[in-house]
């Protein structure tokens, strides 16, 4: 079998999905809902197997076309995963409700990031809000004692869909969409699905643990495409956590001494002052927004003048406050990347978590950082670019540690090149709190997924005594980066039901660094072949790319 034939009915697989397609910007089976029932399911598996033998008859043509045979049977193996992980001899996806995001978030793809006619994208929404009534009552058979975080967690997106909704009907009436009623009618039948949600929530019995133990943690380790063991994983955690606090404490006797400080001041006591003198002043939370756009227009103007990076013309960013719905899994800030499959316009949309006790994570000397790791040159770049490429598996493949790892290594290249100059202790110091976070997300993850608290041990002086996991986790969180509290809890949400993906941003940051290193040894090239090597990969883990290298 040709490579093209089988990437056509790989596909043909996938778009049966309505979500995929959603996601993805595939103009196929966009008023429906997926099929939550256990056939479904059991059918899934069914055609992943198929898939999985077919690999091996697959002829390649060339070397590139033997990688992304690679990237379809790690790509199945995920989906396996999300299908079969289990948590007490129970399906995690039993045990994970997320029905309120399944109905939603495809529905706010169409309204913020869908250049069709505004009637179609409505007609869709309509469909599927007139379809939730159904999918809910289908979904809830299949839930089996879901873990209380996680109830807790859907429960506060639930509370945001009358904002939500609002915001719909306003959109429709602006855009003049002749049948509104039908529109009004819809969002009933979702309110009263989701109300019998709720009450199907608060009543189900529900269990405390989350933990897939070691076996199934090193599964889903291997099925990111990251080629190390756990405690390869935790050791790099703890000589980073080791590193970055020797460079935080070099930065606080420079600054400290910089402004007069007592001697005495330690890190937190300086950030803290460091975030009021560089607070910026907001009247309300547009503000805040403007002044990141505003950072985005100077780091371009700022990249223009100098060839560090192939930026194309066709690619466009939004940034908007995160919707109420999102916020409980969104603690400061996140990216909706380009849809993969769309042709057109490559759009990005930065989102911003922004209420009263999360100000003081936006000041002149984060919003820098944040528009780096986000924008250009960061993700939007990135994930923009891999929508050209040839290949379709290279343009939606999940490839966490290439994603993060690149954002990661930028946070330091933007500044050691010279932008925010004169302010370029003060950033990376706030920078390297920070990013602190990513230290421990590795300790983090490795403990959700495995139950076994020794990889919260990685160096930190801090009370990890607690037999609750999110109090234990949530004190080495605020120790090594003095997130506020609210943050620390969202971060801890989406740690907990996303494995494997925290401990990408280090793994990531620790490999891209090293492949840098190789690369410009080897090539004896400059930053920008380097750059320019990296986009052109499209999405694939790391070690993918070791391979081309």
């Amino acid at each position: 079998m040709k490579y093209k034939i089988f990437e056509q009915q790989a596909l043909d697989f996938l778009t049966l999905d309505p979500n995929f397609c959603a996601s993805n910007g595939v103009e196929k089976n966009l008023g429906d809902l997926p099929d939550p029932g256990k056939n479904q399911r059991l059918k899934t598996q069914g055609k992943l197997k198929m898939f999985n033998k077919l690999l091996k008859e697959v002829e390649a043509q060339d070397k590139q076309e033997e990688q992304d045979l690679k990237l379809w049977a790690l790509y199945f193996e995920q989906m396996r995963l999300d299908l079969e992980l289990e948590i007490d001899q129970i399906p995690k996806i039993m045990r994970l409700p997320h029905a309120f995001g399944e109905i939603v978030d495809p529905i706010f793809l169409f309204f913020i990031n869908d250049p069709r006619p505004a009637s179609a994208r409505i007609i869709n929404i309509i469909s599927r809000l007139n379809k939730s009534m159904g999918y809910i009552q289908s979904y809830v058979k299949n839930l089996r004692t879901p873990v209380k975080r996680w109830v807790e967690i859907e429960l506060d997106a639930i509370s945001g869909f009358d904002t939500f909704a609002n915001s719909l009907r306003e959109w429709a009436e602006k855009e003049n969409f002749p049948k509104l009623n039908l529109l009004d009618d819809a969002i009933t039948t979702a309110k009263s699905a989701f109300q019998f949600y709720k009450r199907f929530l608060a009543d189900i019995d529900k269990t405390e643990n989350f933990f897939l133990g070691e076996d199934q943690m090193k599964q889903v380790i291997a099925a990111r495409g990251i080629e190390l063991d756990p405690e390869e994983i935790h050791q790099i955690a703890k000589k980073f956590l080791k590193e970055n606090a020797e460079e935080v404490e070099n930065l606080r006797s420079k600054l400290v001494e910089k402004y007069s400080l007592s001697r005495e001041t330690d890190a937190a006591q300086l950030q803290e002052f460091l975030s009021e003198k560089f607070a910026t002043p907001y009247n309300d939370f547009e503000d805040i927004i403007v002044r990141y756009q505003k950072e985005q227009n100077n780091i371009l103007k700022w990249l223009s003048e100098r060839k560090l990076f192939p930026i194309f013309e066709n690619q466009t960013l939004e940034i908007m406050r995160t919707p109420e719905f999102m916020e409980p899994s969104i603690p400061a800030g996140a990216m909706l990347c380009p849809l993969s499959l769309r042709e057109g316009m490559r759009k990005s949309v930065i989102y911003l978590t922004l209420r009263e006790e999360l100000l003081a994570e936006h000041t002149e000397l984060s919003i820098p950082n944040m528009m780096i790791h986000e924008g250009i040159p960061g993700h939007h770049l990135h994930l923009a670019t891999a929508t050209n490429h040839s290949s379709a598996i290279r343009r939606f493949m999940p490839c966490n540690d290439l994603a993060e790892g690149w954002t990661t290594m930028l946070e330091d290249y933007m500044l050691d090149q010279g932008y925010c100059s004169e302010l370029a202790d003060e950033v990376r110091f706030i920078a390297k709190r920070d990013i602190a976070r990513i230290g421990a997300r590795v300790a983090i993850d490795l403990y959700f997924m495995s139950g076994d608290k020794k990889y919260l041990d990685v160096g930190v002086k801090v009370d990890l005594s607690s037999d609750d996991p999110f109090v234990a986790a949530g004190n080495l969180l605020e120790k090594v980066t003095g997130f506020v509290p609210a943050r620390v809890q969202a971060e801890l949400n989406w740690y907990s039901q996303e494995s494997g993906y925290p401990m990408s941003y280090l793994i990531g940051n620790h490999l891209m660094k090293q492949l840098k290193r190789e690369f410009l040894a080897e090539h004896k090239s400059d930053d920008f072949t380097f750059h320019s090597y990296i986009l052109s990969q499209g999405k694939a883990p790391l070690a993918f790319l070791k391979l081309n290298n």
